[in-house]
């Protein structure tokens, strides 16, 4: 055995060398958790965590919309030692994400998600997408779903799929009403996205759809997936102790096959329109067929702008779908909820839509004519944003807001929750008063300040990766709720009443929405069913018209 005494000195040189190295480390580590100099207003950091042990992993718009009364519309964090800004009114979220969106469109990185989930794909799906280019070109694309002239068109398949909700809930029980709701988000973005209709993909196909959301989301969201990316040594953590990983690879092989198969059924029904003369087949076309066209037109035409690969146009069509199932669905169960705890609402919307549409369910035509059912809509969007805190984004360069520094990979993120209870905008904010936007267009209560920043509702997002699909997702919901309640009494199942508090009746994650609730449908009179029966079999032959 070697005596240390008889050590070569450049031994005990590195061995200092190292532990200084280390202590370096170390040191650098704690103080990168501290706030930087000139950062936005926070709650105090402690050393080595920053505010990780403040930030709730459940729902954390409410914390962040109680730190705005204490530090102002833009507050930070520091996450260990990553940088974390939450922007809290409509004039700092215009001024930074809309008039300085090129700074702030980029998305953060997420280990998960991008090499367990995405994989090759990973440039190609909208909730990763860096290249200005080709989200400039996956908007051209979504504007043949939510474009003013295609709402249009896709109007009588909202009707058609509100319709088909209607008559199913004639037999239904309250157990069945939430699947009823889910199978009617997803039967209107799957027809028109690719022309199918949701009960040719078979009968578990809504059911395997939302289960596999359910788990994708839960990997989106903090508290439920280990945070991997502020441990790095977490993902070599072995699978049969990661749950996280088969749970992403099971996320993963629906997704690849979902989106490919949305774009094999659209290739098979312009195949079999080629085969019968090269007419279309149907009376409307799907978004994808329409993408298709367009492209082999240019390319016809040698143009040399980019065009969508094959892969590509797999994940538009199901980014599309996902992006429109998840709002739709989150915001009419919460719409739901609310009118069956709300009496009083319910009868003056059921006085209205009897008013417009006496004799028959109304169609999309008509909805112009409701100002109150849109009212009620908005006051959901206000009080139940889908997307609480949006999707984050990331800071590409350094920046300064009123004197703030906004350092460069910082992320943002954008407190809808809180800016849509504002006290100093609302009259009593945490109620549910649809005639806030009878009163004023903004809802806004009188003597607030009004800002071209200043919108009805602030859901769907801001800047360069706001959400195009508003109207789409606004047309769908009061199409279906038209329908409903004008054929329909919306009770709870039993006599307590139904639980509102967004503590205990919704759950967490990126997705806002109730938990499961139990309602009764009661026909008003028994000459509704008739005519609910009858609006069906003519939407069959709307239906009907796609032949998938």
């Amino acid at each position: 055995m070697v005596a240390i005494s008889h050590l070569p000195i450049w031994v005990f040189a590195g061995a200092i060398a190292a532990s200084i190295y280390l202590a370096f480390l170390i040191v650098q580590y704690l103080l990168s958790t501290l706030r930087p100099k000139d950062f936005p207003p926070g709650p105090p950091a402690v050393l080595g965590l920053g505010n990780l042990h403040q930030i709730p992993l459940k729902k954390p718009y409410l914390k962040f919309h109680e730190w705005s009364r204490l530090y102002g519309e833009i507050i930070s964090l520091k996450a260990g030692t990553a940088n974390l800004i939450v922007l809290q009114s409509p004039e700092v979220v215009h001024e930074l994400l809309s008039k300085r969106a090129a700074y702030y469109s980029g998305r953060p990185y997420s280990y998960i998600s991008v090499e367990h989930v995405f994989g090759e794909h990973r440039d190609k799906h909208i909730l990763n997408v860096q290249n200005d280019s080709y989200l400039r070109r996956w908007r051209t694309a979504a504007a043949y779903l939510v474009g003013k002239n295609s709402l249009q068109n896709i109007m009588p398949m909202q009707e058609a799929t509100s319709t088909t909700l209607a008559r199913n809930l004639l037999d239904g029980t309250p157990s069945e009403t939430l699947r009823e709701l889910k199978k009617w988000a997803l039967a209107t973005p799957l027809l028109a996205v690719c022309g199918q209709r949701l009960e040719k993909r078979g009968p578990d196909f809504a059911d395997r759809f939302f289960g596999i959301q359910k788990v994708w989301l839960e990997l989106l969201e903090p508290g439920k997936a280990p945070p991997v990316d502020a441990f790095p040594f977490l993902r070599w953590v072995p699978e049969r102790f990661a749950l996280w990983k088969s749970n992403a690879r099971m996320v993963r092989k629906f997704m690849l096959e979902t989106y490919f198969s949305y774009l094999e059924t659209t290739l098979k029904a312009k195949n079999d329109a080629k085969e019968k003369g090269g007419k279309s087949q149907g009376r409307f076309q799907s978004v994808l067929s329409r993408i298709m066209e367009d492209e082999e037109a240019e390319r016809g035409k040698h143009n040399a702008k980019a065009t969508f690969s094959y892969d590509e146009l797999a994940y538009v069509g199901g980014g599309l779908i996902d992006a429109a199932v998840d709002t739709t669905w989150a915001t009419l169960s919460s719409f739901v909820l609310y009118m069956a705890a709300s009496p009083d609402a319910q009868a003056k919307a059921h006085e209205e839509i009897s008013r417009v549409s006496p004799d028959q369910p109304p169609g999309g035509d008509v909805i112009e004519s409701m100002p109150y059912l849109r009212a009620c809509l908005l006051e959901i969007l206000r009080l139940c944003p889908a997307a609480p805190n949006g999707i984050p984004r990331v800071v590409s360069r350094e920046d300064n807001y009123k004197g703030f520094r906004i350092p460069k990979g910082a992320t943002v993120v954008i407190n809808f929750w809180g800016m849509q209870r504002n006290q100093d905008d609302y009259d009593r904010p945490d109620e549910f008063l649809p005639d806030r936007y009878l009163k004023h267009p903004l809802g806004l209560k009188v003597g607030a300040q009004e800002t071209p920043a200043k919108r009805a509702t602030y859901t769907f997002g801001a800047g360069r990766r706001i959400c195009p699909g508003d109207q789409f997702a606004q047309n769908s919901v009061l199409i279906a709720m038209s329908k409903l309640l004008w054929a329909y009494n919306i009770v709870p199942t039993e006599e307590k009443s139904l639980d509102l508090d967004v503590e205990t009746a919704f759950h967490s994650g990126l997705i806002l929405g109730p938990e499961p609730f139990k309602v009764d449908f009661v026909l008003r009179d028994a000459a509704k069913k008739e005519a609910v029966v009858r609006d069906y079999d003519e939407a069959q032959a709307v239906l009907g018209g796609f032949g998938l």
